[in-house]
């Protein structure tokens, strides 16, 4: 059963007009705490790297970008944010700036079952998330439930990911610790108030904001309470907002699957005009 605040985003999809809805959701004064909320929802980790770090780097899993695109993109001063099975993530656990930057993690529910995508029993880097957890700062996020440390007879659809000779099915002491320490990982509602005005689908089951635009509605809401906190933590105040750079996000005539639970033409008709300090470098 939704609560009142998530029938908010259950509205006719033709009954909503996308142009800066961020931008409104965010200056409403109805939503006055919002900024605040987000913040609070993040891990403790990522709180305070954004507190001294000056940009996200929001990076979907796109094949078309390159160990040498992020080479050219990447700065000491960002905080990547990845999703599920993350790409190149050799790349992440060894690069000599790479590896040295907070990162925040997003596993997403899978339906409504006791599965995230990119962790155990489906197709994960877990390997390279042990190395990335000794080497910097890492936030894990998990959509809707905390991870349940799932078997493969847990797994409803297990043909949609075969298990291979190489696929890690468990994890570390180490690692659960991390996944049990509200420090580093913190469970996000797919109905966080970040999304209130996004008109999901009543008729379609699990029907939501997509990953990469769920953490941008919630990032783009908690760099509005970085600069308050930096001047009472008497750290030194940024010129501008955090900057935003989505890397790989798709226009939707370029890539082949699109699930029809995501609400595709409000995503796109937003982020066609980003906000003043978020930046979209599309790669096909």
């Amino acid at each position: 059963m939704k609560t009142a605040l998530s029938d908010l985003s259950y509205a006719s999809p033709s009954s909503y007009n996308a142009n800066n809805n961020s931008e409104l959701l965010l200056n409403n004064s109805n939503n006055a705490d919002i900024s605040a909320l987000a913040y609070e929802s993040l891990p403790a980790t990522i709180q305070k790297a954004l507190l001294s770090q000056k940009r996200l780097v929001i990076m979907a899993n796109n094949p078309s970008i390159t160990i040498e695109t992020l080479e050219q993109t990447l700065k000491p001063t960002d905080i990547l944010v990845l999703f599920n099975d993350f790409i190149h993530a050799d790349f992440f656990a060894t690069h000599a700036l790479a590896k040295t930057l907070p990162k925040l993690l997003f596993f997403r529910q899978i339906g409504d079952s006791q599965l995230h995508f990119g962790l155990p029993p489906r197709s994960n880097n877990l390997i390279a998330i042990e190395q990335i957890a000794q080497q910097a700062t890492l936030g894990i996020f998990l959509s809707n439930i905390s991870y349940q440390l799932p078997t493969p007879a847990d797994d409803p659809k297990p043909n949609d990911d075969p298990i291979s000779d190489k696929r890690v099915l468990s994890m570390t002491n180490d690692l659960k610790a991390i996944f049990d320490s509200t420090e580093y990982c913190r469970v996000l509602s797919e109905q966080h108030p970040v999304v209130a005005d996004y008109p999901s689908f009543a008729d379609i089951h699990s029907s939501a904001p997509t990953s990469g635009f769920l953490l941008y509605r919630l990032l783009l809401a908690a760099r509005k309470a970085v600069p308050r906190l930096q001047s009472i933590n008497h750290l030194q105040k940024t010129i501008a907002p955090l900057e935003i750079l989505l890397l790989g996000f798709n226009d939707d005539d370029k890539t082949a699957h699109f699930w029809e639970g995501h609400n595709w033409a409000f995503e796109r008709q937003e982020l066609a005009t980003p906000p003043v300090g978020v930046k979209i470098i599309r790669q096909y």
